[in-house]
């Protein structure tokens, strides 16, 4: 079905004047067909006797018993006295809250004009500005990431990425930036389509649509909310952690991305990682890698395995709170010395390490903000210091049959994109590739054409290259920069970070959970 939710071309164009005629058939006629193809899954509208609209998404199509034309049931955006739960005469045709099942007759419902521009809208609106997007159809093959070489020409430019709509940003900011860059998870790719579930089958549309169009329209996003089955996932805004867990564990079916070993020896899975560390343990303007090293030797936390994706949220609670006022990004980010039971070397000679220290971790005359562990011998000079003797250095559980004098190799991850929010609304940074310049800024509601009732948001992607330029300074330059000083979006990165997001070149994020195929 054409998806009206953005300015139409040529034959594909939708004329909204059917459903107006629709509204104004008299009481009792009724219509053979629909003025508009519905579907199960279709976001429309009803109008009921009083002249009252009410929203809602279709959850059964088909013929009630006694009823010799097509009726649809209707799950509304919100509850209405007089309503079901999925039951209409006793019979029950699916599932929703109570109150919000509405059984109709199919040509009673037309297609949500929330989502519709109408033809004179259509004909002001400034095709120059924003290119019309031309109609998508479906393929049964799945699409590849989008190499660096196309990025820009696909995303760039007005009504590119996905298109917002009733604070969905935080949903639309995410799927962005884990499926629009050539790093990305694929794991939506490995099951065969006859056996995947409708909510897999919707994220694979979603995603093979941004590749191929660069474009995702609204209507697709609010369809794979609806299918999330959580209701606040529908109506009200979400934080990303939230949706990213939802996503990985119950739609792509991943196992935790990661497996963290805490105080005591307990260990425990999850999909991000929250800082916590109190902001005297820090410098003024911390970087990602001295924020994620603190917080870990803190709560006595590491890594069990070398994560395939790491997702950090940082020491904020959205809007309202930020510990730090600008936090500089860590465009690779070293966790050798987080990871459980792997050698790691010593701080100060480079041989085997066998203790480690918090309280040195500070330590300005020791490199502020870097983990440190020691052999056995730096280990005694360090702390022979007046100023280190009460520190307690723990011992390392180092691995058998590692050589101690064989050099030990850096485990690192690669960043590939940051979620920001500024005033509740959550916006990304994609880096599309391994050039240093390859940064893409997206906003799903960049715009708005139209009012608040019958307009649409217009989404926008930008091609960012100063990221790269700016990002490419010494760390000494870097935690030293005046944000008010760099432009409109380094600015935004540095003071509206939210989640920053990683992966490990070398790793595949496409495990399955337990109990899948």
């Amino acid at each position: 079905m054409r998806i009206n939710s953005m300015p139409s071309t040529g034959t594909s164009r939708r004329q909204v004047t059917n459903s107006q005629s629709m509204r104004s058939v008299a009481p009792g006629r009724t219509q053979s067909e629909p003025p508009v193809p519905l579907e199960v899954g279709s976001l429309v509208e009803v109008v009921n006797n009083a002249g009252v609209t009410v929203y809602g998404v279709i959850r059964w199509l088909g013929i009630p018993e006694g009823k010799l034309e097509t009726w649809a049931g209707v799950e509304l955006d919100y509850e209405v006295a007089g309503c079901s739960d999925g039951v209409y005469k006793d019979q029950r045709y699916f599932t929703c809250k109570e109150n919000c099942a509405l059984f109709v007759p199919v040509t009673k419902c037309s297609p949500d004009s929330r989502f519709v521009c109408s033809s004179t809208e259509t004909e002001t609106f400034n095709t120059t500005e924003i290119p019309p997007v031309p109609a998508y159809e479906e393929s049964e093959e799945d699409a590849p990431p989008v190499p660096e070489s196309e990025a820009a020409s696909l995303f760039v430019g007005k009504m590119k990425g996905i298109q917002g709509h009733i604070n969905s940003c935080y949903l639309d900011a995410t799927l962005f930036s884990l499926f629009s860059s050539s790093v990305t998870v694929d794991a939506i790719c490995n099951k065969p389509a006859d056996k995947e579930r409708p909510i897999t089958c919707i994220l694979k549309s979603i995603v093979n649509r941004l590749r191929r169009q660069g474009f995702v329209p609204a209507q697709s996003v609010m369809n794979f909310r609806k299918k999330l089955g959580c209701e606040t996932f529908s109506k009200n805004e979400k934080d990303p952690e939230e949706f990213i867990s939802v996503l990985f564990q119950k739609v792509l079916c991943i196992q935790p991305l990661l497996k963290l070993r805490s105080e005591g020896g307990s260990s425990h899975g999850a999909y991000t990682l929250q800082i916590f560390l109190e902001k005297e343990q820090m410098g003024q303007t911390p970087t990602v890698q001295k924020l994620l090293d603190t917080s870990c030797m803190s709560g006595d936390i590491k890594f069990e395995t070398m994560p395939s994706c790491l997702i950090i949220q940082m020491p904020r609670c959205g809007s309202k709170y930020k510990m730090f006022s600008h936090i500089i990004p860590s465009t690779e980010l070293d966790v050798t010395d987080l990871l459980f039971n792997s050698p790691r070397e010593c701080f100060i000679c480079g041989q085997m390490a066998k203790f480690e220290c918090l309280q040195c971790l500070p330590d300005h005359k020791l490199q502020p903000g870097r983990i440190k562990q020691y052999c056995n011998t730096c280990n005694t000079q360090v702390h022979t210091h007046r100023s280190r003797c009460s520190h307690s250095p723990q011992a390392l559980a180092v691995p058998e049959g590692v050589a101690v004098d064989t050099p030990l190799p850096r485990r690192t991850m690669q960043l590939f994109g940051v979620l920001c929010i500024q005033t509740s609304h959550f916006v990304s940074f994609v880096k599309y590739g391994p050039d240093s310049h390859s940064w893409l800024f997206f906003d799903s509601m960049a715009d708005r054409h139209g009012d608040d009732e019958k307009g649409y948001s217009v989404p926008e992607v930008r091609a960012c290259p100063e990221l790269g330029d700016f990002l490419g300074q010494p760390e000494e330059e870097l935690t030293w920069a005046n944000p008010a000083l760099t432009s409109e979006l380094v600015r935004r990165l540095l003071c509206d970070s939210y989640m920053y997001l990683y992966h490990s070149p070398e790793m595949s994020v496409s495990k399955p959970s337990d109990g899948e195929p």
